[in-house]
């Protein structure tokens, strides 16, 4: 169970940080005498767009995978 918890946690951090790393996300912070804030943003545009790239680079290696197989195969 804590290999699980570990695993979440660690898969969580990851995702934050590629988010982050591709700017899905941005952090700010605005403080005053009494207290502070901080602001998440989304930007869902870009997360969309690399959503969209990302299912055309995985069917493109799909693709390449199945013609490599039937090569190999020699059946059609």
């Amino acid at each position: 169970m804590k290999n699980l918890c570990t695993l979440v946690v660690l898969l969580v951090i990851g995702i934050a940080l590629l988010g982050y790393y591709r700017n899905w996300f941005q952090f700010s912070s605005d403080s005053t005498d009494k207290d502070a804030t901080f602001h998440l943003t989304v930007d869902k545009e870009k997360l969309k767009e690399d959503e969209e790239k990302a299912k055309q680079k995985m069917q493109e290696a799909g693709q390449a995978l199945k013609e490599k197989a039937k090569e190999v195969t020699g059946k059609e």
